[in-house]
């Protein structure tokens, strides 16, 4: 794969490539600098302040008549410096400008003269007495490579630089993005308008926005058009419901003609049920401030109107702020639920510092406690024989309810009601 084509650089393969390489670059020049620093330093110590030594010798031959006693001095020098090889030439080489012997001129004073000695092996020097004598010395070796060219330490450096640049480029280039991949996740709804997911970073992880994107436009459009769809269906039904129940009423058998009615009734039932499933969850109205306890009583007083004993419990005001139409119909769900199976129900209304409660009881033979949570499914009736007569319903009360209530940022549980029957919860935050 050549670093050269077009959108190469943006795949996540090429960056670590070229992570790596700049490690090694970087690790290099450091390790380059810090040898010639530590090569320059030690070379500067060992030519300037090392020949300390040779000084004090020569000054001290200088002093020496000469003759034996200066050979005598020389012969002691020998025993006591054997490593300065201080000895005595005949010739002194011609005078350079190397920078390395400023301390020897400096310090060795008037009369004397310097000069390096060439020729390979060992660094020697040539130092002219005053009095014309030459002596010729060996300097100290020059510093071999400092540890900080050692594989071990090459190798740290390498762990180090090349660790720190992939987590500095992992945290701009792939926790930035899969962050937002999660936050999009768990915001995603139906409920208007979403910002599509940026498309940024390395090619790899801009392919995967690109996808959720489109993963979400895909179930948008899926879902609006099994909307659209199931909701055209229900308006088409409702008129030739309507013709079957104009031309029931013309059957002469009144059971016949009540059974016809009825099947007709649990026809447009299951049509308004499943068209209000559907449309649960997408807001068709703002959130305002309304008073809850009336809208309780006034769910209470429709029912009680139609013969069943419905009755409020709780104060005469409690302000939320609420979706006025869907927590009515969740409410209203809730007690049709309970006055099909009950004979008496209780809408009570609690609150306390951060929550508002909702409890629908009734006296009904309750569901067991391995079927709660499955009643709030959409579609699943408590009937085991899955049979529809005018006491069942179509398994979308409670599962609308609760939907209602999630959306207002709430939950809807079960629970028994002692001695007997079932209670409701529906759980809204306070204001």
């Amino acid at each position: 794969m050549s670093l050269l084509r077009p959108g190469v650089f943006n795949r996540i393969g090429t960056q670590m490539l070229v992570l790596v390489l700049v490690s090694l670059i970087v690790i290099h020049a450091i390790v380059v600098i810090g040898i010639y620093l530590s090569y320059r330093f030690e070379g500067a110590r060992v030519f300037d302040e090392g020949p300390g030594e040779i000084v004090a010798l020569a000054r001290l031959t200088a002093d020496a008549p000469r003759g034996p006693e200066r050979d005598a001095v020389l012969a002691q020098i020998a025993r006591t410096f054997p490593n300065t090889s201080l000895t005595q030439a005949t010739a002194m080489p011609p005078e350079g400008r190397e920078p390395h012997l400023g301390f020897l001129k400096d310090h060795l004073g008037q009369g004397f003269q310097v000069a390096a000695v060439p020729g390979g092996g060992a660094p020697r020097i040539a130092i002219r007495l005053p009095d014309g004598d030459v002596l010729t010395a060996r300097l100290p070796p020059l510093p071999g490579p400092p540890p900080l060219a050692g594989p071990i330490t090459f190798t740290v450096l390498f762990v180090i630089v090349s660790m720190t640049l992939l987590l500095l480029w992992a945290a701009r280039a792939l926790r930035t993005p899969l962050s937002g991949f999660a936050s999009a996740a768990e915001s995603f709804s139906l409920d208007g308008d979403i910002a599509a997911l940026p498309e940024r970073g390395p090619e790899e992880i801009r392919a995967v926005a690109r996808a959720f994107n489109r993963m979400r436009d895909r179930i948008r459009k899926l879902v609006d058009d099994r909307t659209r769809m199931l909701a055209a269906m229900g308006h088409d039904l409702r008129t030739p419901i309507t013709r079957l129940r104009l031309r029931s009423e013309f059957i002469a058998d009144e059971e016949l003609r009540a059974q016809v009615l009825r099947d007709l009734d649990q026809m447009r039932a299951m049509t308004d049920g499943v068209l209000s499933f559907l449309r649960d969850g997408q807001e068709r109205e703002a959130a305002t401030t309304i008073d809850l306890a009336s809208l309780l009583q006034t769910v209470c007083d429709q029912y009680a109107d139609m013969g069943h004993a419905v009755s409020y419990a709780g104060p005469d005001h409690a302000t939320i702020m609420a979706l006025p139409s869907d927590l009515q119909r969740a409410v209203a769900n809730l007690v049709d639920n309970a006055v099909r199976h009950a004979q008496n129900t209780v809408v009570r209304l609690t609150r306390d510092d951060v929550a508002v409660t909702i409890a629908v009881e009734d006296d009904g033979p309750g569901i067991p406690d391995a079927r709660k949570e499955a009643m709030l499914e959409a579609f699943v009736r408590g009937d085991d024989a899955r049979t529809m007569d005018e006491r069942s319903g179509f398994g979308l009360g409670l599962s609308i309810a609760r939907a209602v209530a999630e959306a207002h940022g709430g939950t809807l549980t079960l629970h028994d009601n002692l001695p007997r029957g079932l209670i409701a919860r529906l759980t809204l935050p306070g204001m």
